[in-house]
């Protein structure tokens, strides 16, 4: 599995609002005009419309992502719902990241780790200019999330050119409602609470991977830039998070399964028109958002 897909998926957007922005001497990174534009559904019924936007929380800061329908659909909506608080109090949330992402002093990664795991594991710290001191009193979750950092700067991305980081302003300076489908004690806990083997299967598999993550990376917001759902569906879940699927299970069915029950209720209960952005992994494939609003009576209709 490769490191930046829980990136993707949230935890960078966290860490990069409460921790400092990573030192490193980044590449240039294609960024290519969308064709099309990212993939964009509606979905509701007699008196609720909720657009459902998969976005990339970590882009190149030249990419140009925005569409005429994108910005309509938000213009329409009197709320929108991000996956969590997009900037939660730094004390608090660095305080709870300590509390379930290092071990106790007298505990280290290093002797968790078999030793070709050890050597890699130091040798791609070195690479990204980070001391194994640090890095051994994280959990491999968290080490494998800091490490992810440093690699997709590298690549030249950033997680406040992301596309929340775009739309939030904007929809504040609107008036529009800013709405979280879970917690940022839940969304960490994701990863906390993965068995420390699969913790350490997620890191060590990133790890391996380092030299082929910024070239996938590409091509992953590449194919999301103009909308090609189903290459994104091939690179980020067939290819990718179905390998470990404990962490597949954990990040994208069950969390998706309680958004939907969210939206459900929405739907139900409150009349008007949402705007509703998370990671674009939770809307591709047969246990997205989207797949899993169906049984329900929810048909989503692509806009864009």
């Amino acid at each position: 599995m490769s490191f930046w897909k829980p990136a993707l998926l949230g935890l960078a957007l966290l860490i990069s609002a409460c921790g400092e922005k990573p030192s490193v001497e980044a590449r240039t990174a294609p960024a290519e005009a969308a064709v099309k534009g990212p993939a964009l559904w509606k979905v509701g019924d007699a008196d609720t419309t909720v657009y459902l936007f998969g976005t990339v929380h970590v882009l190149p800061p030249e990419l140009v992502w925005r569409t005429a329908q994108i910005d309509a659909a938000l213009n329409e909506s009197k709320a929108v719902y991000f996956e969590t608080d997009i900037d939660p109090d730094p004390k608090k949330f660095m305080s709870f990241i300590e509390s379930i992402g290092k071990y106790p002093p007298s505990e280290t990664l290093s002797d968790r780790l078999k030793p070709v795991d050890r050597t890699a594991l130091a040798a791609a710290a070195q690479k990204l200019n980070i001391s194994m001191l640090s890095l051994d009193q994280m959990r491999p979750w968290y080490a494998a999330e800091i490490i992810s950092q440093l690699m997709i700067a590298d690549a030249g991305y950033d997680a406040f050119s992301g596309v929340e980081r775009k739309l939030a302003p904007d929809a504040i300076s609107q008036g529009r409602q800013i709405r979280k489908l879970e917690t940022v004690e839940e969304q960490l806990s994701v990863f906390a609470d993965l068995p420390e083997a699969v913790q350490i299967q997620f890191l060590m598999d990133g790890v391996n991977q380092m030299d082929e993550e910024a070239k996938m990376l590409d091509d992953m917001v590449k194919s999301w830039a103009r909308g090609d759902i189903d290459r994104l569906d091939k690179i980020m879940i067939q290819e990718d998070m179905a390998d470990i699927p404990a962490v597949y299970q954990a990040l994208l069915v069950k969390r998706n399964a309680n958004w939907v029950k969210k939206l459900d209720e929405l739907i139900r209960t409150e009349p008007g028109t949402f705007f509703v952005a998370v990671g674009a992994a939770h809307l591709i494939g047969k246990d997205s958002v989207i797949a899993q609003l169906a049984p329900l009576g929810y048909v989503a209709e692509r806009v864009e």
